[in-house]
């Protein structure tokens, strides 16, 4: 008997509907690991695309890298040329600075001359005036001299003249006596025969003949004595005329050479007081050494609490009373100033007048109003340079063209230093370092060069002790086309 097996009663729908959805859920998972899997490698591909370009890039890196070390390298040696050209340069700024100092002390001195040449020429021309005078009113009495001979010229010309008629009329006289005589004679040597018996009266008659002839004579020669004298003295007037005309051709020689003389002083004078006048505005327009400029100016004052004493240990009242006055002395020296404005800082800067609206400049005026708004300040709390030349410079884009500054010591606050560097360091160090980013602020910012013209920065330095306040303020000063100079002790 054959045996024929039963399927399993398990064996159902049921069952094929499990294998089923066991089938479909493998289907599903491989389906999904395929998908997975073409995305990570889709991932992979770009990973690999992205890697071969950092690759390329860090090539590239390396090579601007290499270029970037040549040029530093390049540029060090350069800023380190230029370093030894700039100590050059300041070692022949300080030789020039000498050389200055030593011209505008011979300047002094030539100009010292040349008041003593001017007072000397002066005197001369006085002189010379007097000389003049003397010589006008010898003139004047020459002519006087020659006017009187004139006259007596002209009344011995009208003597001789008299004495020429006088002469002639005597000549004829003569001559008529001696025709008379000549006819006597002949009457005489005609009747001398007829006459011998009238030789009594013939005796009287030559007897008055004789007398006749004699005072005849006399006449004629008194006649020529008159006219002698008369030619004497027309040569001895014509002589005296002479004389008195070469005496007047000289007086007016030295008259027309002391007018050309006088007029020679005087354009040596004109010329002597154009110098003086150059000098002397040369001068007025010099404060203790620096050439004052500017014609919108603003004036930087230190009113820290160092500008009231000495040094640290010694109070100084009459020191802050200098600055003002000496902040109103440059003001009045400069001579083409037409506006201003004043920043006062400590602690922080402020404008002393207004809101930093530029004053109009109204010469003694404005500088005993700034004197007095000064006075009424007192100085206290540290020296923030940086907030004083920030706020002076806002005013550049409206024309600033000169800073100066007043000051005594090297800034205490301001930017410039690390939380650290304020907390370690001591207040000389500190010091130098705010100094160094201010100067460096200057050149790179607020007077750097490009945006016009700069802006030129004069300091004036009060009693300081250290000498690097000196070589700071100096600094400052060369480094923006300006000058320096130090106040000694009150």
């Amino acid at each position: 008997m054959r045996v024929r097996h039963k399927p399993p009663n398990f064996v159902s729908m049921w069952m094929l509907d499990v294998f089923c959805c066991a089938l479909g859920c493998v289907t599903l998972l491989w389906l999904l690991n395929t998908r997975q899997a073409g995305d990570q490698t889709a991932a992979a591909r770009s990973a690999l695309t992205d890697l071969t370009q950092a690759r390329a890039d860090l090539k590239v890196a390396l090579t601007t890298l290499d270029s970037t070390k040549l040029r530093l390298t390049s540029e060090v040696q350069e800023l380190t040329t230029q370093l030894a050209a700039v100590r050059t340069e300041q070692d022949d700024t300080a030789r020039r600075l000498g050389i200055a100092r030593d011209e505008a002390k011979s300047a002094q001195a030539q100009l010292d001359a040349t008041k003593t040449a001017l007072n000397a020429a002066e005197a001369r021309v006085d002189a010379t005036a007097k000389e003049l005078a003397l010589a006008r009113e010898k003139t004047e009495d020459a002519d006087e001299v020659l006017r009187k001979k004139s006259k007596e010229a002209d009344a011995l010309a009208k003597k001789a003249a008299a004495a020429a008629v006088t002469t002639a009329e005597l000549q004829r006289l003569v001559r008529r006596k001696d025709d008379e005589l000549a006819a006597a004679r002949t009457t005489a040597a005609d009747l001398q025969a007829q006459l011998d018996d009238l030789d009594a009266r013939l005796a009287a008659s030559e007897k008055d003949t004789a007398a006749a002839s004699k005072a005849a004579k006399a006449a004629s020669a008194r006649a020529a004595d008159e006219l002698a004298a008369a030619k004497a003295a027309g040569e001895k007037s014509a002589t005296d005329l002479s004389a008195v005309q070469g005496l007047v051709k000289d007086l007016k020689a030295k008259l027309d050479e002391s007018r050309a003389t006088i007029v020679d002083l005087q354009g040596q004078k004109a010329k002597l007081a154009d110098k003086v006048d150059r000098m002397d505005k040369e001068v007025e327009s010099r404060f203790a050494g620096i050439t004052v400029t500017g014609k919108s100016v603003v004036f930087l004052v230190d009113m820290s609490g160092s500008m009231y004493k000495l040094d640290s240990g010694t109070a100084a009242p009459g020191k802050w009373p200098v600055v003002c006055e000496t902040v109103a002395k440059v003001m009045r020296t400069i001579p083409n100033l037409e506006r201003y404005q004043v920043v006062v800082f400590s602690r922080q800067a402020r404008w002393l007048f207004g809101a930093g609206e530029w004053q109009r400049y109204e010469g003694e005026k404005s500088a005993a109003a700034t004197k007095d708004a000064l006075l009424a300040v007192k100085p206290e709390g540290d020296t923030n340079l940086y907030s004083a030349f920030d706020l002076a410079f806002g005013l550049r884009p409206k024309g600033l063209d000169t800073v100066y500054l007043f000051s005594d010591g090297l800034p205490t606050s301001g930017p410039g230093l690390t939380p650290a560097q304020e907390q370690s360091l001591d207040e000389q160090k500190r010091g130098e370092l705010l100094a160094k980013h201010l100067r460096e602020k200057l050149r790179a910012g607020w007077n750097r060069a490009g945006g016009g013209d700069r802006v030129k920065v004069h300091a004036i330095g009060f009693f300081y002790e250290s000498p690097d306040v000196g070589a700071f303020l100096w600094a400052l000063a060369r480094e923006n086309d300006g000058s320096f100079v130090g106040m000694s002790r009150p």
